[in-house]
């Protein structure tokens, strides 16, 4: 039996070898685990018009036989052995990645960070947190920053390279370039044809992009830096924008307008999430000019979407409010309201009223009378140190929790304080309604959000990465969160100024 069993793996080497095919040991060896971030297809061959093999869940393990940055990868799942487009795989674990070409690492994830080290092409580096549509966290020897995932190719596993997105030949009919294009304005690239797909990137305004195909949804394939995806087709034109033209995009949530570019400026006022504003101008330091009832001032370009933003700002007040007719005390009133009654905020002015919806009514209610939860008064989001707040944050029991940037709430529960609180969601819906708020993504980048606890309401920050262990079973999440507080100290620095900057966004933006 021993001498008939050598036999049979002599034979599967040599015909691994005859064939071109790599020994499926190897990829079984390599102990990495990719999992898809969205729901997709598992085709035939590398490209959006090959067969459909299988449809695979989001949160789906794979075996990675070849991968390929920034097109498809082979993998295998089960028993079926498909391609994948790499940008939808994310290494669960620790990984090896060789660089494609000579490439930064840098401080943060932007272009506009320090440059840490910069590394060679074909240079081995260990990934330690993997976003595939965006930059992943590495290290270099005793180096620790950021590259973009798209130079980063995984070398863990042996097998044919699969070719890079439309270099296949022939080249796939549907590739072929009808127009160049540019932005008009600061415009999200999206896998999909839909404003709820994953953002590959944002291109900035005056961006060229090669345009593929007008579909009548309104949105436009193109390819850009070589990937293919989609942009919506009112936000591209056949000139190249003029300094003086302007597009108009939406607030993410809560979004200050500010006097500069800059969060320590002066505040003009506080628009509310689903606000329309022009933008003017995509400056290269994160910041957009924006005009806003013929006011001129800057918002945070990351704050503006070309997406839907459904809704409104729900606040509650605190006590008992006037509801006025005008922006003043001297107006007449609509109606008394009871305390931590629910309005929706339509705007927010900087003479210190709000415009609210109430009962199918309009009318003003002073900003200051308003918050997330109701009943905190006057600057009812503070802003308390982690040494502060951890006295005060209740184990196992939730907490009510606003994504400052979308408005979307859930609750969390707290199972373990050390230097941060270890998070996790209660229930199914929670974790839905987490992973909405980032756009569908998993990635450890933190999110400014309100914290209430009883009646009071704190800024903070919340990862966005479930990792190591947990303790409730059923919510849909394998793992926990991160929540932090100001002052929070980590053994990354880069990521430490990233908590601090989510937590004093989360302050910025509070109701007034």
């Amino acid at each position: 039996m021993k001498r008939t069993l050598n036999a049979i793996t002599y034979l599967a080497v040599i015909l691994s070898l005859l064939f071109g095919m790599p020994f499926a040991m190897d990829a079984e060896a390599s102990g990495a685990t990719f999992r898809t971030t969205a729901g997709v297809n598992l085709r035939a061959e590398a490209n959006t018009n090959a067969a459909v093999v299988r449809t695979v869940n989001v949160d789906t393990d794979v075996t990675m036989l070849s991968h390929n940055p920034s097109g498809w990868s082979r993998v295998q799942i089960g028993d079926s052995v498909g391609f994948i487009r790499s940008d939808f795989l994310r290494l669960t674990n620790n990984g090896m990645f060789s660089t494609t070409a000579g490439v930064n690492v840098r401080e943060r994830a932007s272009t506009d960070s320090g440059v840490v080290r910069t590394v060679n092409v074909g240079a081995d580096i260990e990934v330690v947190e993997h976003n595939p549509a965006g930059w992943s966290r590495v290290r270099v020897g005793d180096a620790v920053g950021y590259v973009r995932s798209d130079f980063l190719k995984f070398s863990s596993v042996s097998g044919e390279t699969i070719p890079e997105t439309g270099s296949e030949a022939p080249p796939p009919a549907d590739s072929t370039v009808i127009a160049t294009m540019w932005t008009t304005g600061n415009v999200n690239f999206r896998s999909e044809g839909s404003a709820s797909a994953n953002i590959i990137s944002t291109l900035s305004r005056g961006t060229s992009v090669e345009v593929l195909e007008n579909q009548s949804n309104g949105w436009s394939r193109v390819r850009h830096g070589g990937t293919v995806g989609f942009v919506s087709s009112n936000l591209i034109s056949e000139s190249a924008p003029t300094s003086g033209s302007a597009t108009t995009l939406r607030t993410r949530g809560s979004v200050n307008l500010r006097a500069s570019a800059s969060a320590s400026s002066s505040l003009i006022r506080l628009l509310a999430r689903g606000t329309s504003v022009e933008v003017l101008e995509n400056q290269s330091n994160g910041w957009s000019r924006v005009r806003h009832d013929g006011r001129e001032g800057f918002i945070r370009s990351d704050l503006l979407t070309d997406g839907e933003v459904s809704g409104t700002t729900t606040l509650r007040t605190n006590g008992s409010v006037n509801f006025r007719t005008e922006p003043s005390a001297n107006s007449t009133r609509i109606d008394l309201l009871s305390p931590r009654t629910s309005v929706e905020v339509i705007a927010q002015n900087a003479n210190g009223w709000s415009r609210v919806r109430h009962n199918g009514r309009e009318g003003f209610i002073r900003s200051d009378l308003l918050s997330v939860e109701g009943g905190g008064g006057v600057g009812s989001v503070e802003l308390l140190t982690w040494q502060q707040v951890r006295s005060l944050i209740p184990m196992r029991t939730d907490m009510r929790v606003v994504d400052v940037r979308t408005g979307i709430t859930f609750n969390l529960r707290a199972f373990s304080l050390g230097g941060h609180a270890d998070v996790e969601p209660p229930t199914r819906a929670d974790t839905d309604a987490i992973f909405r708020s980032r756009n569908g993504v998993w990635a450890w980048s933190p999110r400014p959000v309100w914290v209430t606890i009883g009646n009071r309401t704190f800024a903070a920050a919340l990862n966005g990465m479930p990792h190591a262990g947990s303790t409730i079973s059923g919510n849909g999440m394998n793992g926990h969160l991160c929540l932090h507080f100001a002052g929070t100290v980590t053994r990354s620095q880069s990521y430490q100024r990233a908590l601090r900057a989510a937590v004093q966004e989360a302050f910025d933006a509070r109701p007034r």
